[in-house]
């Protein structure tokens, strides 16, 4: 794999699954409720930190070094 290829699917993992993790709260969220709304994005935001830092604990192995 590039690591062309590599970004790219670093960056679907981290949107498939910060939008999973949106779209499951999002019914039961109150909007005026400040407390609950900031909570609710930082969850998505450390859900998408999460999943990039497992790709990119796996990745480096399986990314073509380029030639010199």
């Amino acid at each position: 794999m590039t690591p062309k290829q590599s970004t790219a699917r670093l960056v679907l993992y981290v949107l498939i699954a910060m939008l999973t993790a949106a779209s499951t709260g999002l019914q039961s969220l109150d909007h005026t409720d400040a407390k609950q709304l900031i909570g609710y994005i930082i969850g998505i935001l450390v859900t998408g930190l999460i999943t990039a830092r497992s790709y990119i604990d796996q990745t480096p192995n399986q990314v073509a070094k380029p030639d010199p």
